[in-house]
């Protein structure tokens, strides 16, 4: 998610108003309430290129993950006062918010939790070009984002298993000092303990072979992210769709873990 030609995002904590705070609250609330229409998170969107997306869809995506990277969470949650795909004014300019509405819009910001940053077809071509797999979650881990903001993110439904090239969140915390975040950032009980390491390798393989199979060249590895499965160690399904094709769906009881959370 990373916004810059550097790979080195801002170092400080960000910004964050009282509405930000009560957003979080209200998050906090319905996630520990159960009542989740449904769970946008649950769908992993493997395409990395904004050359195949709608102008609205990239325009949005970057106003995402360029206020993660400034650290800017005031923006990060003024998302949840606007529809999503839709281009709105920056949070300042809205009035007479309503919290119900938050609420609602909390379960339809959740796709944007686990999304990685966009790039043009020519950067993804580009020989040493290296996506970084950050989502807003390593964004705020490396911004050193203060415990309500992680708090908010991982209620939001941010993977804390998810890797990228630095590693989880945890990692990034852990990496450069901010020991206070730890706690926060650590993954939850594995929902996969029956299932090695070296055998998730051998099943994300055996997976990567069959969606390139079926997907009739449908899934392209040189613009899209091919699911990774140790966040089933976190989650319990994931749907992921690829342009041209329904999409795969994968659960974490057919990889032979439990049903319980």
């Amino acid at each position: 998610m990373q916004a810059s030609s550097s790979g080195i995002p801002p170092t400080s904590a960000g910004s964050k108003s009282a509405d930000t705070s009560e957003i979080i609250a209200i998050i906090h609330k319905k996630a520990s309430s159960g009542r989740r229409r449904m769970d946008p998170t649950s769908e992993w969107d493997c395409n990395d290129c904004e050359d195949e997306f709608y102008p609205q869809h990239v325009k949005e995506r970057n106003r995402w993950s360029g206020a993660a990277y400034r650290g800017d969470w005031d923006e990060i949650f003024s998302v949840f006062l606007s529809r999503p795909w839709s281009i709105t004014a920056p949070r300042s300019r809205l009035t007479n918010w309503n919290p119900q509405i938050v609420a609602e819009e909390s379960t339809m910001m959740g796709r944007f939790a686990n999304s990685r940053r966009l790039y043009t077809k020519k950067e993804l071509q580009m020989k040493n070009h290296r996506r970084s797999g950050y989502t807003v979650l390593h964004q705020a881990a490396y911004c050193n984002a203060s415990e309500e903001i992680i708090g908010g993110l991982v209620a939001l439904g941010c993977y804390r298993r998810l890797a990228s090239k630095d590693g989880r969140p945890v990692d990034i915390a852990r990496a450069r000092g901010f020991t206070n975040l730890i706690p926060l950032l650590e993954p939850p009980p594995d929902r996969l303990p029956n299932i090695s390491d070296e055998q998730m390798e051998k099943i994300q393989t055996h997976l990567n072979e069959v969606v390139k199979e079926e997907s009739r060249n449908l899934f392209k590895l040189e613009t899209m992210t091919m699911i990774d499965l140790k966040i089933f160690r976190e989650v319990e399904k994931i749907w992921m769709p690829v342009p041209g094709m329904y999409g795969v769906s994968i659960s974490s009881v057919v990889l032979g873990g439990t049903t319980g959370r």
